[in-house]
């Protein structure tokens, strides 16, 4: 029997050393397979991480220059609001300038202005600052044939013409905006070129 001992011994010792075998080539094979599927998802996370990092760049780079573009918009907002402050100050201080006038001066622009927009049968309501300079140039202009108001009119200086249907705003202020309204641009031009 102890033959058979030794016998069946080394029938199982092989059928050990064969499963071993079996398995250490299984073992070999699943960590080859596993380095490779390792290598393959490395090569995929760092080709999926290049993707990524470009895009997060596509996206930074996108995002500074929709802020220079932005900072560009604002600043030149910024710089034409100052323009258009300066050409605001250089208007109103035309203004203040025409109202300073001497009285002869206001005088000799209120006749022009009646000179130009009388049609005749109009008539004038004046400026409280005015009205004597106003009735003085209404009376030597009898042609035209003009009424003074009794009323003066909401306006600093100049005067409004009444006619039938319509009315003039020849205030020097309503001089002014259509001063600038026609050259505004070459106000503009001489100030910043």
């Amino acid at each position: 029997m102890e033959e058979n001992k030794t016998g069946t011994n080394k029938l199982a010792e092989r059928i050990i050393a064969d499963a071993k075998d079996i398995a250490d080539g299984i073992l070999a094979k699943a960590n080859a397979d596993a380095m490779a599927y390792s290598a393959d998802c490395m090569q995929k996370l760092n080709a999926k991480r290049e993707e990524l990092e470009q895009k997060r760049r596509s996206l930074v780079q996108g995002v500074i220059d929709g802020c220079k573009t932005r900072a560009s918009i604002d600043g030149r907002k910024a710089a034409l609001q100052k323009k258009r402050d300066v050409i605001d100050l250089v208007f109103e201080n035309g203004y203040k300038a025409m109202c300073a006038l001497s009285p002869e001066k206001r005088s000799e622009i209120c006749m022009k202005l009646l000179q130009k927009e009388a049609e005749g049968g109009e008539t004038v309501v004046p400026a409280a600052a005015d009205r004597e300079l106003i009735e003085k140039a209404v009376a030597s202009l009898k042609s035209v044939n003009l009424t003074v108001s009794p009323e003066d009119a909401g306006i600093d200086n100049g005067f409004l013409l009444k006619g039938n249907g319509y009315e003039k705003d020849c205030s020097f202020r309503s001089i002014l905006t259509l001063l600038r309204d026609l050259e505004e641009t070459e106000v503009a031009k001489l100030l910043f070129n």
